[in-house]
């Protein structure tokens, strides 16, 4: 009477196991040749990474990215050979730059002025930097004269106490 009872172990063994959530940070095993764990190895003692999983971390982390950046889309190229970009404005700077335009760039399009507004500032900033190293070269010219000048007059004193002659 009880043959056809099902046994709860039977039961369990038949039942698909519920799929386990992974952790958060899981491990992968990688299968190397011997060529390449030396490879391997030889970064490690280097110096250059700590362990082999850093390294193996590194490299996929930089595979991941490269891989990642080459999928990303280009943005469109216009027929006068411009990217458009979005830019965020407040209402009140917009209005600003809406009314500059109508009364001072004759009725130019606001994205034309932004345009050029970028430009001029990138421009500034090259001369900018161009002073600045100008600035920097005058500053060294006049202490290796300041240099020289004081290596001139030890020279000088040199021979006027007969350690040196000319």
């Amino acid at each position: 009477m009880f043959d056809n009872a099902s046994d709860p172990a039977k039961e369990r063994a038949r039942a698909p196991e519920p799929r386990r959530e992974e952790p958060e940070d899981a491990r992968i095993a990688l299968r190397c040749n011997r060529k390449e764990l030396r490879l391997v190895d030889s970064f490690v003692t280097s110096g250059e990474f700590p362990t082999r999983s850093e390294l193996m971390r590194a490299a996929l982390h930089a595979f991941l990215t490269s891989r990642a950046m080459s999928t990303a889309p280009t943005p469109p190229v216009d027929a006068e050979g411009f990217v458009e970009i979005p830019v965020r404005l407040r209402p009140e700077e917009y209005a600003d730059l809406e009314a500059y335009a109508r009364h001072v760039a004759n009725g130019r399009p606001v994205r034309d002025l932004l345009a050029e507004f970028v430009r001029r500032s990138e421009m500034e900033l090259k001369v900018h930097e161009l002073v600045q190293r100008a600035r920097a070269t005058v500053r060294e010219a006049a202490e290796t004269r300041t240099q020289v000048g004081a290596l001139g007059e030890s020279g000088r004193d040199l021979e006027r106490k007969g350690v040196l002659g000319r």
